[in-house]
């Protein structure tokens, strides 16, 4: 199918398969989410106390603090301090207080919060393992495109955090074509380009990158 071309020969968008795009990718997230919501629950947690785990365990950005977290998962404060709550009753992390402002806590993990961690981890292999057995090729062209979604869903404000390199200020043109890191002073090609960059700084809203 074709997505028709106007009288200048460009391509047209295809309503129709812009929707069966929004529908796969509604499929995913479901299976995802489902082999989510089963692995905690063995756990004995929820879903979102294994995702201020998975969180906490990645270290910053963003820094362990109760609004941080929570615009990081986009969910409410006190929906993520209930969350903490029950993980620190369980043993899973500390709360200490972040700097002068008495009011900020910081979380950390503790050695059984870092060993769920593993555990949840370990339960999320299987999905990789499929992912696997998709040729190179297609990995990568998957990849380079969902990170394209990413970064137009940025520009459209369907989501709010993303550390990506095409969302990143330092992502630039490379003289000879491809991408170029110029922080850290290297090429991108695809495999290199990132998901969640710790040195990452949003682009300007009217920058674009290679």
């Amino acid at each position: 199918m074709t997505t028709g071309r106007d009288s200048t020969g460009r391509e047209e968008p295809h309503p129709a398969l812009a929707a069966k795009v929004v529908a796969a990718l509604d499929r995913l997230a479901r299976a995802q989410r489902h082999q989510r919501q089963v692995a905690a629950s063995r756990a004995g947690i929820t879903p979102l106390q294994g995702e201020l785990l998975r969180t906490l365990a990645e270290g910053p950005p963003p820094e362990a603090v109760v609004g941080l977290l929570a615009r990081e998962l986009a969910v409410s404060q006190p929906t993520v301090t209930a969350s903490l709550e029950a993980l620190r009753t369980k043993g899973l992390v500390t709360k200490s207080k972040a700097g002068p402002d008495k009011r900020r806590t910081r979380l950390e993990l503790t050695a059984a919060g870092h060993e769920m961690v593993a555990t949840l981890a370990a339960a999320e292999q299987s999905v990789i393992d499929a992912v696997s057995t998709v040729a190179p090729a297609a990995q990568e062209a998957t990849y380079v495109a969902l990170l394209g979604l990413i970064a137009l869903f940025v520009d459209t404000g369907h989501i709010e955090v993303a550390r990506t390199c095409l969302t990143c200020r330092h992502m630039a043109s490379a003289p000879g074509g491809g991408r170029h890191c110029l922080l850290l002073d290297m090429a991108l090609p695809d495999e290199a380009l990132r998901v969640n960059c710790p040195e990452y700084e949003p682009r300007m809203p009217d920058a674009r990158g290679a």
